[in-house]
């Protein structure tokens, strides 16, 4: 099913979306874009497009490579450490698709 026929007829509040967040002081009403002006609509198509850091986004590469790396030494310590003394009992962590992503946010 594609984008477009999921969002047909769909109706959107761009209160948030309208909001002049360069001259925002606060306390007091915030000023808001035209919806029809090119900042306005400038800021309604960012909203669209898929290219926004969200909540439901994963975490960047170079910090899951971070991650990944950092879990993957920690569990050779262990084996390492039980290989020179086979009376240590290892405890590693298993690895989880969405570890990095949990501790990102």
């Amino acid at each position: 099913m594609s984008r477009t026929f999921r969002r047909k007829n769909q109706q959107h509040d761009y209160e948030w979306v309208l909001i002049d967040w360069k001259s925002r002081i606060p306390g007091v009403r915030s000023p808001r874009h035209n919806p029809r002006s090119a900042l306005g609509r400038k800021a309604i198509a960012l909203y669209h497009s898929d290219s926004q850091m969200t909540m439901s986004s994963s975490a960047p590469r170079w910090y899951r490579k971070a991650y990944d790396h950092r879990l993957r030494t920690r569990n050779d310590r262990q084996m390492r450490r039980w290989f020179m003394d086979p009376e240590f009992s290892p405890i590693f962590e298993a690895t989880h698709r969405h570890d990095a992503n949990y501790s990102w946010w």
